[in-house]
């Protein structure tokens, strides 16, 4: 496994690799890699033939600060668990090599990023859209394979693509959850045996409401209201909601193929999972 730490590095190794004829993938990441980031690995090898992993906490899609400071960081880890999963190459850019004194543009897309993460994380999705823009730049992958787990990310990345004529394919890989059915996200180290075992109730709101769809209700005020009953009390619930999977906007009748959203905090730890209705 190679490891580049610059763009041009990145760029250049990337191109003689197409040259050659093989298909690159890219799997940008924050670091702090569980199994779900493996299975995204293993998507991208699935659909390429030199598949590049890119390590980056990016700090403008962050609007809190404390939890930027206080995001996970596990390079040695992270650096085993590429080479396991035979990574061809790590991308480790420096912040000063992304952003350097000099930087100001910023990457915007208008619509998708309005409602949900974006109402509630001022600046959230400018800050990935721009990190994004770098990362395809750079590589210039074929494809570039994206978590469900982050559903709204993921169609304001397609529309990135689409509208700035970006030649690469998106994937979306599912999401992968621990055996109770919590989905893996880097935050969940964060959380206490107490919030541990309340956060679970999350997925099992999401679950009940697609067990009520799969039995003939269509109705999304009482889909979304069975989704919410369902959390523990301690859960801060930001949004439950039902949405067009390409437009985000809401629906009145729920079907096959609509995204029910979700986003709550838990001892000031922000979680956020999501479900494709499904027959």
């Amino acid at each position: 496994m190679r490891i580049v730490e610059t763009a041009r590095e990145l760029s250049d190794l990337s191109h003689s690799k197409k040259q050659g004829g093989l298909k690159v993938a890219l799997v940008p990441t924050m670091g702090a890699l569980h199994e779900g980031h493996r299975s995204l690995i293993h998507v991208a090898q699935q659909h390429a033939d030199f598949v590049i992993v890119s390590i980056f906490v990016n700090r403008l899609q962050f609007n809190n600060e404390e939890d930027f400071e206080t995001y996970p960081v596990t390079l040695d880890d992270d650096i085993a668990i590429c080479r396991s999963s035979g990574v061809s190459a790590l991308y480790m850019p420096s912040s000063k090599s992304m952003y350097p004194d000099s930087f100001g543009t910023s990457v915007e897309v208008s619509g998708l990023t309005a409602r949900f993460e974006g109402a509630s994380r001022p600046g959230h999705f400018s800050g990935v859209t721009t990190v994004v823009t770098k990362l395809l730049t750079a590589s210039a992958p074929d494809i570039a394979v994206f978590g469900q787990k982050d559903f709204q990310q993921f169609a304001v990345l397609r529309k990135l693509v689409d509208d700035l004529d970006i030649p690469v394919e998106m994937v979306m890989a599912p999401t992968i959850r621990e055996e109770d059915g919590l989905a893996l996200s880097s935050r969940n180290v964060r959380l206490n045996k107490d919030s541990r075992r309340r956060a679970v109730s999350i997925s099992q709101g999401l679950f009940h409401s697609l067990t009520l769809f799969q039995s003939g209700v269509r109705d999304t005020q009482e889909l979304n209201e069975a989704a919410r009953k369902s959390c523990a009390d301690e859960i801060a619930i930001d949004y439950v909601q039902i949405v067009d999977a390409q437009t985000l906007e809401n629906v009145s009748e729920a079907h096959v193929g609509d995204v029910l959203l979700f986003a709550g905090t838990i001892d000031g730890i922000r979680l956020i999972d999501n479900i494709i209705f499904t027959a």
